[in-house]
This record gives C-alpha cells, sequence and structure tokens, in this order.
C-alpha cells in the first residue's frame, strides 16, 4: 500500500527536522503495547463500571463515570492505569520515543498524559523540561508557565508541552467529554490562552502528528481547535500519520475513496498538511532510516523469525484458546487494539498473527501463549 508522501514530501520534512523547525505531537497510539489502547480501556471501563450505551469511546465512557462516581473517578482510574503500566527500554532497537528524542527539536507537544516521552528524552542525555496546558483555573493558578521566566527550549534543553495534561496531576487530564469542550473554549479566550512560544511553533513549524486515529477526540480537538485556528501560512509542511481508516484487506475502491475522503477533509483544514497511510510504528521506523541515509524497508521483505512455527502457532492458537480468550490474550498481555479484527476466531487468528507478523512481533506472542498454556508447544 502507498504511503501517501512522496520523496519530496520526504525530503521537506527531513530539512524541517534537521533545522529543528517541525513541533512533533505525539498521540495514545505510539504507546501500544506500553499501554492499554484507548479503546480497549474504554471496553474494559464498559464491562468494569456497567456503561449502559452502546459504542461508548472513551471519552463518553468517562463522562458516564465522572456522573455516576464524582467528577475526577475517571481521571484516578486513568492515573492508576499509568502507574501500572510496563516501562518500555529506551535502549532497544526502532524504540520510537528514543527515535523521536533523538530528532534535533527544541519543543514536543504530547496528549498523552504519562512520562515515556519525558524519559526517552532524559536517556538521549538531554534535559528536557515539561509544562502543562493551563486550561483550567487549578492549572492556572498552581502552574506557573516556564516560558514567562525566561527559559528558551533548545535541542539540548527541549520542552515537553502536555497539552491535555499529566499523570502526576488528575485534574489537569483532559478525559471526559465536558473536559474536551471546557478544553476547547478555555484555549480560545485570552485568560488561558497558550504562550506565545507554543503558539509560534503551531504557526511557523512544521507540524508532525503521530500516534492518532481520525475519528478520536484528541485528534479532532487538535486538528479543528488549534491548527485550523493557527493560521500556519510560514509552514512548508506538515505530515499526520493515520492508520488506515478501513481493514487493509478490504477492496481497493473502498479503501481509496475511504482515504480520498479523509484526505480532503484534512487538506480543507490546512493545506500544507500531507497524511501517512501507515501506524505510528510503521512512520518512525521509516523515519528513522531516512534520516540515516538508508533505503527505507519494503512490507514485503519482512520475514518470520526463524524460530516460530507459523502453522503450529496458528493451530495451538485455534485449540487451546476460545474467542473470548484471544480478545483478552491481545488486549492486556499483547497490549494491541484488536477492535477492528473479525468476531469469528479462524479470521481473528489470522489478523492477530497479521498484526503480529508486520511488526515483528510473533516471537512475543510465542512467548506469552507459553506462559499462558505451558503444557503445549508453542517455540
Amino acid at each position: 500500500m502507498e504511503t501517501g508522501l512522496n520523496e519530496r514530501d520526504w525530503n521537506l520534512l527531513l530539512k524541517r527536522i534537521a533545522d529543528g523547525k517541525c513541533t512533533p505531537f505525539i498521540g495514545p497510539a505510539i504507546n501500544q503495547p506500553y499501554l492499554p489502547a484507548r479503546r480497549a480501556l474504554a471496553s474494559r471501563w464498559t464491562s468494569e463500571f456497567g456503561y449502559p450505551l452502546e459504542n461508548g469511546d472513551l471519552a463518553r465512557v468517562s463522562q458516564y463515570l465522572a456522573v455516576e462516581n464524582h467528577r475526577y473517578f475517571p481521571h484516578d482510574e486513568m492515573q492508576r492505569q499509568i502507574l501500572a503500566a510496563q516501562k518500555p527500554n529506551f535502549s532497544a532497537p526502532g524504540q520510537p520515543h528514543a527515535i523521536l528524542a533523538d530528532l534535533p527539536l527544541p519543543i514536543y507537544i504530547t496528549t498523552n498524559y504519562d512520562n515515556l516521552m519525558m524519559d526517552a528524552l532524559a536517556q538521549r542525555q538531554k534535559e528536557p523540561r515539561r509544562e502543562l496546558c493551563r486550561w483550567n483555573p487549578y492549572l492556572l493558578r498552581s502552574h506557573p508557565s516556564l516560558l514567562e521566566t525566561g527559559y528558551q527550549p533548545t535541542p539540548a534543553n527541549p520542552l515537553l508541552y502536555h497539552l491535555h495534561g499529566h499523570v502526576d496531576a488528575p485534574e489537569s487530564m483532559v478525559l471526559t467529554e465536558d473536559d474536551y469542550l471546557d478544553f476547547l473554549v478555555n484555549i480560545s479566550s485570552n485568560e488561558y490562552n497558550l504562550p506565545p512560544r507554543i503558539q509560534q511553533a503551531l504557526t511557523d513549524s512544521s507540524l508532525l502528528f503521530i500516534g492518532y486515529r481520525p475519528g478520536d477526540w484528541d485528534f479532532r480537538v487538535l486538528f479543528r481547535g488549534l491548527v485550523a485556528a493557527a493560521q500556519g501560512d510560514l509552514r512548508r509542511i506538515s505530515v499526520t500519520v493515520q492508520l488506515p481508516p478501513i481493514p487493509e484487506d478490504a477492496a481497493e475502491p473502498t479503501r481509496e475513496k475511504a482515504q480520498e475522503y479523509l484526505g480532503k477533509y484534512i487538506d480543507r483544514t490546512d493545506r500544507q498538511m500531507r497524511v501517512y497511510w501507515g501506524t505510528a510504528e510503521q512512520f518512525i521506523a521509516e523515519l528513522s532510516q531516512r534520516r540515516q541515509g538508508a533505503a527505507p524497508a519494503s512490507a514485503a521483505s519482512a520475514t518470520v523469525s526463524p524460530t516460530v512455527d507459523l502453522l503450529r502457532l496458528q493451530t495451538n492458537l485455534s485449540d487451546t484458546f476460545n474467542l473470548q480468550e484471544l480478545r483478552q490474550l491481545a488486549q492486556y498481555e499483547l497490549r494491541i487494539d484488536y477492535e477492528t479484527f473479525a468476531d469469528t476466531k479462524p479470521v481473528f487468528i489470522m489478523e492477530l498473527l497479521t498484526y503480529m507478523q508486520r511488526r515483528g512481533r510473533l516471537y512475543e506472542l510465542a512467548e506469552v501463549c507459553q506462559r499462558l498454556r505451558p503444557n503445549v508447544v508453542w517455540l
């Protein structure tokens, strides 16, 4: 599948990065498999807390929890999820946070609540500083801006700007539907306006959206509420990394029509925006290869680890797990978003194997299965 970026687009983007004139926006998909996917977490909370409606995304389910319990109940639950999560090895080859941390950029903006990007920057011998967006009265009173003290972000001393809050301050998290609406209204006012240095990053640097889905609240609020209002006439090129909006095995005319629609929607908001059709990890891997001067790897060149027997893996999954157990394995053990997978067990297994194979994670799947079903030969 074509990614949507041509060689000219890549060359322009790499030059903007080299010049320090690019601002990444880091979204939740980059955190898989370290943190639960938001759709998976919404599904878990729906079951655990009895959300009564259908098709609840995380913002909607969180709104229900806030109404049924107390204002910051879902924020406290989110804090527990993050603090209990596993930590990545930032020295591992291809680790996405580490690759982003290697970029010579002064400002990173994230809508994630966790510490992963901050830790990755510190691991790269940088001295990052954190600032929270002061979008509500509590933050305005309790979190003075670093940017008002004379601090100037540089590639060696970068700023990580948490637009939607941070785990250490649950009251800062933009999580419920009301939070998103309040955030949009407040940052449009003079009292809660974004710092001038952040506004400057929105207007005169290339923007790089990584880890978002087209329909997620995070992306919609950012794209319509900030990018559209920023009037980025000085930007040369910006990129949004989007998962394909329909399954990869869909008929080509359907896929092309869906991508054409989303492309038009984005183009109407920002004509300098390009869409990379793929996952965050695919984009980051290609970005790293191109920065090192290597030709990007072809999807067709991906190979299965020789220590994993794919047919045995498929057979054992079918023989030893039911569909519900497979979903739990995907969600809780592998930390992947299985919502687009089929509802029948044989096809679910094939889609799971395809997903893990393309990401070089088949051995990890076999190891997890070995732990869960030790009486079966997996490796």
